[in-house]
C-alpha cells in the first residue's frame, strides 16, 4: 500500500473514531474504548486485526496492510521536519479537515 492509498484507506474510516491531536504531536482516535492510531486504526477497519497503539503494534499493523515501517514509524516522530511532516500533515488533514 502506498501512502497516498494509505490516506485514502484513513479517510474512508476516519468517521468510525473520534480523534484527537494532542500537543506532542500524537494522533489517536478511540473507538468502543480502545484506543488507535491512524496505522493501527486502518488494520482494525480493514479487517486486519486489532493491534495496540504502540510502536511494536504499529509495525505489526504496518505489515499487515502492506505499508513501510518507514511511514508507520512516521506517525511517531515529534520532529517537525521532513517526511514526518508530511504525513503528519496529510493525516491532520484528512481528519480535521
Amino acid at each position: 500500500m502506498t501512502q497516498n492509498e494509505f490516506i485514502e484507506n484513513l479517510s474512508n474510516v476516519s468517521g468510525q473514531y473520534n480523534w484527537d491531536y494532542y500537543t506532542d504531536n500524537s494522533l489517536l482516535g478511540v473507538r468502543n474504548g480502545r484506543t488507535f492510531n491512524p496505522v493501527t486504526a486502518v488494520a482494525y477497519s480493514t479487517g486486519s486485526g486489532f493491534f495496540p497503539s504502540n510502536k511494536k503494534g504499529t509495525l505489526q499493523a504496518a505489515r499487515k496492510i502492506g505499508i513501510s515501517s518507514g511511514l508507520a514509524t512516521a506517525i511517531y516522530s515529534h520532529s517537525n521536519r521532513g517526511h514526518a511532516q508530511i504525513v503528519r500533515g496529510k493525516m491532520l488533514q484528512t481528519l480535521f479537515g
